[in-house]
């Protein structure tokens, strides 16, 4: 019988109260108290894991940026007020996972419209980007250096879409991320976990070894992080707007730093950023459209998934852990997974046939190579296409739904934790490693060219129900965004889960490019014991690991406007609720005077 590979916990689990530190050519070894002596002040913050109410909820990576969003409703802002303040807040209380250095991309539900928009704000190459300036075969050289690093889209997207939905200043939505970032926030276990496990990459950039760690060694919980630099950036966007990290000081700054460091971005990299706009991906799901988001990112592969697996013969009246559903949707992923690598790339550059990847044809067609039987090894699985000219992600999801209707599903990210590992200096702004994203070689989808965005699988969703939002959701975890989205969606919609149950579920992950399927152990084990009977490899990881996500949903009767969210355990999410007067009268307003 085949072993199953074992995995520690993706969150850098101290289970020693021995710490091995390297520093420079020594090896310190230093002791910590089993007990810590602070407090994390996410546990004293309000919000919970699941929560439940009428006049608007917050769901994001942390209680700080919860309560930024919160404070925006209870001031009579909108959901795009309550996203865009809860999106910076996530940038410094959140480090690890998203940065103005970083990038995005957005969903925005008007209950007005009735329609779902996209806001794109990926990551692009810089103009000066090729294959001779970047060896795709030495990655590991450039990847964990400003090299690394494409010319970042978070500002410009988020304030775009703050510009044309929001209503409250800029400077108002942006002061809850300048007060953490000045007065500091207490580190939770989490961070202090993540910062362990990246100690080298934050230790090797002094820049950032000041903001990060504590004398030179990794933080504990309770340690309180400041950032006074990136204060005094974002006050600076909060009152001249993208301008100011585009073509202004701050661009000049960055710019400086990145080209007399060995990067390539430049400062008309910096004045040429656009975001795309447009219409959501959509598909009809169980008499439900599904809306999210559209090439580079991941939200095609969710609904393509959904799509192969309505014409699989899962039996829904069985439990989530039934074996043979699994491994149906299993191999669905797979497969999916070696068309999204043959073909998804930017779509300003690279022919990404998306009608035709979300037809029945093509669904019909992946089906049937589906063998409810046999896994078929990863390297086996064929691509349905023709031919057409990741590690753990550092990611984060935030859901807002308004006391209106209106929703917003952002999900942004740095590349992998604390992306490239570089602060520039003075800006207190940490950049990204995405440049890592692009294609080996060229010629193919996704490959490297000046200015392009590089493929990515976040996939913030919206799901509609007659023209009224019920759902939005979203999740970090790198491929398994993906994995994760679709167990999410199935549990809700098919097997008939409450949402709560649906995000707490054991998860798994299957693609083409690796031999095993990953799951959570909590499945049983005569689950995992029939799984291996049908030829796969288990790797098995932690009851609630974080590398399977930390989701972030809410959803919503268009008839009682009660909601319901729900912040997975796996990471240090909650869900909070409007409860002030502002967003009590914008509740009886959409009631007096509902919107066409």
């Amino acid at each position: 019988m085949m072993n199953d590979v074992q995995h520690r916990a993706a969150s850098g689990n101290r289970s020693s109260n021995l710490k091995h530190i390297k520093m420079g050519n020594m090896v310190f070894i230093a002791l910590f108290a089993t007990l810590f002596h602070t407090v994390t002040l996410a546990r004293e913050m309000p919000g919970s894991k699941q929560a439940k109410g009428k006049l608007g909820m917050v769901a994001a990576a942390h209680p700080l940026a919860a309560q930024a969003g919160i404070d925006m409703l209870n001031q009579g802002g909108n959901a795009v007020d309550a996203a865009v303040a809860t999106a910076f807040a996530l940038t410094v209380v959140e480090p690890f996972a998203s940065s103005i250095g970083g990038d995005g991309g957005a969903l925005i539900y008007m209950d007005q419209t009735k329609k779902v928009e996209a806001f794109g704000y990926r990551c692009k190459a810089p103009a000066s980007a090729n294959y001779e300036t970047y060896d795709y075969n030495d990655k590991d050289s450039w990847n964990k250096t400003i090299k690394g690093a494409g010319v970042p889209g978070m500002v410009a997207g988020t304030c775009m879409l703050h510009k044309k939905y929001g209503r409250l200043p800029l400077a108002t939505v942006l002061a809850p991320a300048i007060r953490y970032a000045e007065e500091g926030f207490a580190a939770s276990e989490k961070l202090a976990n993540i910062v362990f496990d990246a100690y080298d990459v934050i230790d090797a950039h002094e820049s950032t070894s000041i903001i990060f760690l504590d004398d030179g060694l990794p933080i504990d919980p309770g340690f309180v992080v400041k950032n006074p630099d990136l204060a005094a950036s974002l006050r600076l966007i909060a009152a001249e707007g993208p301008d100011a990290f585009y073509k202004g000081k701050l661009a000049a700054k960055m710019s400086t730093f990145i080209q007399a460091n060995g990067g390539h971005i430049g400062m008309k990299d910096f004045a040429d950023y656009t975001t795309v706009t447009g219409e959501a991906l959509k598909t009809a799901y169980r008499g439900l459209q599904i809306y999210s988001a559209p090439p580079p990112f991941g939200g095609l592969s969710v609904l393509m998934n959904l799509k192969v697996i309505s014409k699989l013969p899962l039996d829904y009246n069985k439990p989530y852990t039934d074996p043979q559903n699994i491994h149906l949707m299993a191999e669905a992923m797979k497969g999916v997974a070696k068309d999204r690598n043959k073909t998804v790339g930017d779509p300003e550059f690279d022919t990404v046939p998306v009608d035709y990847m979300l037809s029945d044809g093509y669904a019909d067609k992946r089906a049937r190579l589906v063998d409810p039987k046999r896994a078929i090894p990863g390297d086996e699985v064929q691509s349905v296409l023709p031919d057409y000219h990741d590690h753990h992600g550092s990611t984060t999801h935030l859901s807002v739904i308004d006391a209106e209707g209106n929703a917003v599903a952002i999900t942004q990210t740095l590349g992998n934790f604390f992306g490239c590992g570089v602060v520039i200096p003075g800006t207190g702004i940490l950049f990204n490693n995405q440049m890592k994203n692009f294609a080996k070689k060229p010629g193919v989808a996704n490959a490297l060219e000046p200015g392009k965005r590089m493929r990515s699988t976040q996939a913030p969703t919206i799901i509609t129900r007659d023209g009224n939002v019920i759902m939005v959701v979203g999740t970090p975890g790198a491929y398994r965004i993906i994995t994760t989205m679709v167990q999410i969606i199935v549990n809700n919609i098919d097997y008939g889960m409450s949402l709560w149950d649906a995000v707490d579920a054991a998860r798994f992950s299957a693609r083409h490019s690796f031999s095993g399927l990953r799951l959570e152990k909590r499945f049983p084990a005569e689950t995992r014991s029939q799984l291996r009977a049908r030829g796969h490899q288990l790797e098995l990881y932690d009851e609630w690991d974080l590398y399977f996500g930390g989701v972030h949903a809410i959803v919503r009767d268009p008839v009682s406007k009660v909601m319901m969210g729900s912040a997975d355990r796996r990471r240090d999410g909650v869900v909070m609720i409007a409860k002030y007067k502002a967003a009590d009268d914008a509740f009886k307003q959409s009631q007096t005077h509902p919107k066409n």
